[in-house]
């Protein structure tokens, strides 16, 4: 959900919808709570707040009503945790914009103190993006307590201005800002660092009069309104103004800085993404703690299942929270046709993306250990996202990882990375039907699965809930609009030449699992093709062992490698599972490469069975 204070109060799901949020004592409750997320507040504390020493005597029955309301609105599970010590609003990080505005308040100063200007202003522009109004929860009456709370938001806003100017002087863009700096001094016309920061930028545009007239002008106006003189920083901006000082001319280094833009690689994400909801909420809560280490997650799964769409879409999502740079490297490796990118190739382009071109003006390939020890430098203390998709395997990825605790690396890839050290995994596996249902209409236009539901729903099943199926499928209805969908559905219903229907253009589910199947050893390659001939949708270890004439123990070995490439799905007491789409691709190869004596044995174990 997104937690919206700064302005009007307001709630929306996490696909944009508002969320009513009722009667006004209810929704200030809900302010309070926002104001102090993770904290416990007694129920004694909120009737103060809502009512004061006027409380009726239904007060504390009226507070639980509102409770028991919040939750309602809010979802399940609930947000809402009542313990000991109060009541307490669980949020997850990215969710309330005050939350995102401090931090991005602080990481802005923290930058303009070290002088990197570029970070500075990108950060508190982003931080001020965030308000949608004048003041917090300005469309709420608040009690005393929460005014307070709101009124140092609001002075935190008026910093977040002045040091965003700063940075934007700082960056030489001193033209683009005057008329906005002439009209914050208009309205604020006792802000002396707002009234300096006018000379400097009337200055460095050549109109030094003008600059010395800003002066005379505040010290009038500071005379006749407050009886006082102008402070030491306006007095000493006068001084320069007057003496021409050097030192107010913007640096060349500044701006170089400012003309490096940070990088922004994202591919373009599907507009017909669907459904995945649990699991984007669950990567976009990896990708956005605060942890103490980098956070690397990695999104495993079948060919075909959507890692790439989920993992571009979540990346857009919490994009905002990495104005250092969202970078996008595909490391091909299970592309088809396509070579895996070697890492250190894959440095130097990262390397390039971040400004540094060094290492691709020697010539030849860069040392991988000297290059990764440059990325890992210039990545330190910046916020950036780095989308690595399509690994081969963890020793492709393991020298491309940053160290800094400020970066985030989301992986996708066809195994297991087990062996990269502090990585988050997560197993992605095919959608429900309801979601597949609904990327058919998406991809093809709701009006066409409605003229024909029995053949849609057809086509959604044979495809097995594998999104990149129903892509397929899609992408040749969409290319041939006088092609029905009973006439493809009759077509992917002969399994001979389902996987011959589902390819279009460059794309073909039996070219992605070629690629997987291509990468397994010889000994799993011919159980994968085995357990294609045994009859029934689950595989125990006792029959993979009597079919592929091996011992259970090393049986159940094989069966757990190829779980591992996700060309099996473990199921409970040492059973498994193999997609619909799988086995008959598993079957292909057993006819090219397989034996008569295998396909016999599997003939005598089913008809024993």
């Amino acid at each position: 959900m997104d937690f919206k204070i700064l302005g009007p109060i307001e709630v929306r799901t996490s696909h944009g919808r508002p969320i009513a949020l009722g009667r006004r004592k209810q929704r200030v409750l809900l302010a309070a709570l926002l104001l102090n997320t993770g904290k416990a507040i007694p129920s004694r504390r909120m009737l103060d707040w809502l009512w004061g020493e006027r409380a009726p005597a239904t007060a504390e029955s009226n507070l639980y009503t509102y409770i028991s309301a919040l939750r309602k609105v809010l979802g399940s599970p609930s947000r809402i945790e009542a313990g000991s010590n109060g009541y307490v609003l669980r949020v997850m990080p990215g969710e309330v914009d005050v939350t995102l505005f401090e931090d991005l308040a602080a990481q802005g100063q923290q930058a303009l103190d070290a002088g990197r200007h570029d970070v500075a202003l990108e950060r508190l522009t982003r931080a001020l993006g965030l308000w949608r109004g004048e003041s917090v929860l300005e469309d709420l009456p608040l009690p005393a307590p929460l005014r307070c709370e709101a009124a140092r938001l609001e002075q935190l806003k008026a910093t977040v201005m002045d040091a965003s100017l700063e940075a934007r002087l700082a960056l030489g863009q001193h033209a683009e800002m005057l008329a906005d700096l002439e009209a914050l001094a208009r309205r604020d016309p006792l802000n002396e660092r707002l009234r300096a920061q006018l000379m400097l930028a009337l200055y460095r545009c050549g109109r030094r009069a003008d600059a010395l007239a800003v002066y005379q002008s505040a010290r009038t106006t500071l005379a006749a309104e407050v009886g006082i003189d102008p402070g030491p920083d306006l007095v000493r901006m006068h001084q320069r103004v007057l003496a021409d000082d050097p030192a107010l001319t913007p640096a060349l280094a500044a701006r170089t800085a400012a003309s490096h833009r940070a990088p922004a690689e994202l591919p373009m994400g599907s507009a017909a993404f669907t459904g995945r909801s649990a699991e984007v909420a669950r990567l976009r809560a990896m990708l956005t703690s605060a942890s103490g280490a980098t956070a690397v997650s990695a999104i495993t799964g079948a060919a075909g299942v959507g890692k790439s769409a989920l993992a571009v879409h979540v990346a857009h999502q919490v994009a905002g929270r990495f104005p250092d740079g969202r970078i996008y490297v595909d490391l091909h490796g299970c592309t088809p046709g396509v070579a895996p990118l070697n890492p250190a190739d894959v440095l130097a382009r990262l390397l390039r993306s971040l400004g540094d071109d060094t290492v691709g003006r020697r010539g030849g390939r860069p040392d991988v250990d000297e290059a990764a020890a440059r990325f890992r430098s210039l990545t330190d203390g910046r916020h950036l996202l780095l989308l690595l998709d399509n690994a081969r395997d963890a020793a492709q990825v393991r020298p491309l990882l940053p160290a800094s605790p400020t970066c985030r690396v989301l992986v996708t890839a066809r195994r297991t990375l087990t062996s990269l050290d502090a990585a988050s995994h997560f197993r992605l596996g095919v959608m429900v039907e309801d979601e597949t249902s609904t990327l058919l209409g998406r991809l093809i236009g709701e009006e066409r699965v409605a003229a024909e539901q029995r053949a849609a729903h057809a086509i959604v099943r044979l495809c097995a809930g594998l999104p990149l199926a129903i892509r397929i499928a899609a992408a040749r209805l969409t290319a041939r609009p006088g092609l029905s969908l009973r006439a493809l559905a009759d077509r992917l219903a002969v399994e001979e030449h389902r996987l011959s229907e589902l390819q279009a253009d460059d794309q073909a589910v039996r070219a992605f699992f070629m690629m997987s199947y291509r990468s397994l050893d010889a000994e799993s390659s011919r159980m994968f093709r085995l357990l294609s001939l045994l009859g029934g949708a689950t595989i125990g270890v006792a029959a993979a062992a009597a079919l592929a004439g091996r011992p259970e123990p090393r049986a159940a070995d094989l069966l757990d490698h190829l779980v591992e490439a996700h060309l099996l799905e473990a199921g409970g007491h040492d059973h498994y599972h193999m997609h619909d789409l799988l086995r008959l691709f598993a079957r292909e190869r057993a006819r090219e490469e397989g034996t008569q004596e295998e396909r016999a044995r599997a003939t005598d174990l089913h008809t024993l069975a």
